[in-house]
């Protein structure tokens, strides 16, 4: 079932791929770039980049001035997101599932992200109300949990549901990390209310 419907997304393109030595979004594996490889999971998603890029369906946005990181990325697309939740990734999670998207949206939190060895805020979907309340206040999206009553972290237990193979988790901030495997680090879901952590067992 896909839950599309009621959550935007915003594609972050405008890293400056420091570690990866070129432009990463427009990296190709088997003719179609990393970007593309997002983009064409979803309907109509919202790209912010930092120069002008082709993209198949949806909007680009061309982020201006100096590069502040991710927050400011997620600001300008913010301004065209039109749902209650966005989820928000990057050109860094190649092989990321639509399926993980929905099954991360469809849980009624203000924040829903996933957790391997840490925390991935650009693989998580966020309450819009939250994201637009709070987004000037803080200087990465990490930070937005302690403005989130309630946030659902799901561990890869958990997310194989969705992605049986986890290659959604699979980070490219470097060449090698496009032929290494995702490491299959058994981490379990846990809720927190009012900064109070609840693990789960599933």
């Amino acid at each position: 079932m896909s839950y599309n419907y009621f959550y935007d997304v915003i594609i972050l393109a405008g890293g400056l791929s420091k570690r990866f030595g070129s432009d990463k979004c427009c990296f190709k594996i088997n003719s179609k770039t990393l970007l593309e490889r997002i983009v064409e999971q979803f309907d109509n998603p919202i790209v912010v980049s930092r120069s002008p890029r082709e993209i198949s369906r949806g909007i680009l946005i061309i982020e201006k001035g100096d590069y502040l990181g991710p927050v400011k990325g997620v600001k300008e697309g913010l301004k065209y997101v039109k749902r209650d939740k966005v989820f928000i990734t990057g050109c860094d999670f190649p092989f990321l599932s639509k399926n993980v998207a929905d099954y991360l949206c469809s849980k009624d939190f203000d924040i829903v992200i996933t957790i391997n060895e840490e925390l991935q805020p650009l693989l998580g979907c966020y309450s819009s109300k939250l994201l637009r309340e709070n987004i000037n206040k803080v200087k990465r999206l990490i930070d937005l949990l302690k403005y989130s009553n309630q946030t659902y972290l799901v561990g890869t237990n958990e997310l194989l549901r969705a992605d049986p193979m986890l290659c959604s988790l699979i980070n490219v901030n470097s060449i090698t990390d496009l032929i290494l495997r995702p490491i299959r680090i058994k981490s379990i879901s846990k809720i927190i209310i009012d900064n109070i952590y609840n693990t789960i067992s599933i």
